[in-house]
């Protein structure tokens, strides 16, 4: 391969990995699009592919210990390592994960969240790719990114405590709805309203914003037939979906 082509590929990796962590979604896609354009490290990663299966080694990483707290437990094998690091950019690049939520979740046991994530997932993926093709790359974060990271944890902080918010605001709004729907006539309509909105508020604590969509999408196509809430479903849409 070209030299330019793995340097490009550190370069995106050093970014990510260093990056503030309100633009960390911008810069996964800018290392994406450095894989993409790199037809050998596509080959490598394609092999690593070729014998990994994605949704056991997901269920193994992923996961909640004795104590029901969410942890991310990476695999020893090499090649396991780039497959999973690779297939969760995607997902979280094609938005089938919520960056801030899984972030949070699985690398919330350190001081500051966004620095573990990068350090477990992100300098080992670099590392082991730049060493296959012969490239000395760094196992560290140098100690000059430590006053960034400290910024990264004030911001994703703050972005997380939006998302909190969202969510508590998003419970209110179902509760109005049942209020509302215990005055309406019973109907399969007002069941199926009934149920989704009741949904919203038992899975508020799961701060899932994937569910709490799927919820929302649900509950708009059932307010259709339930006219005295189409209010309160469209002001919760507006407030899932901004």
């Amino acid at each position: 391969m070209s030299n330019g082509e793995i340097e490009k590929f550190l370069e995106a990796c050093d970014d990510l990995i260093s990056c503030k962590f309100l633009v960390a979604e911008y810069k996964i896609a800018k290392l994406l699009k450095a894989i993409a354009s790199s037809s050998d490290i596509c080959d490598l990663i394609s092999e690593c592919l070729s014998s990994y299966n994605r949704d056991r080694e997901f269920a193994r990483t992923y996961v909640q210990d004795s104590h029901g707290q969410f942890v991310c437990l990476m695999p020893t094998e090499e090649y396991k390592i780039v497959a999973l690091v690779f297939c969760t950019l995607a997902d979280i690049d094609n938005k089938k994960i919520d960056f801030t939520d899984f972030v949070k979740r699985f690398f919330s046991s350190d001081e500051n969240p966004y620095q573990n994530f990068v350090q477990t997932m992100i300098v080992p993926f670099k590392f082991l790719i730049a060493e296959a093709f012969g490239y000395n790359a760094e196992e560290t974060v140098e100690s000059d990114l430590q006053e960034d990271f400290a910024q990264q944890d004030e911001e994703f902080e703050e972005e997380y405590e939006e998302d909190a918010d969202k969510f508590e605001q998003s419970t209110k709004i179902a509760v109005q709805i049942l209020a509302e729907l215990e005055q309406q006539r019973p109907s399969i309509q007002v069941q199926d309203a009934f149920n989704m909105a009741s949904s919203i508020i038992k899975t508020a604590n799961l701060r899932d914003e994937i569910v709490l969509k799927a919820l929302t999408s649900a509950l708009k196509y059932a307010s259709k037939y339930v006219k005295p809430i189409r209010f309160l479903v469209r002001e919760l849409s507006d407030l899932v979906f901004d």
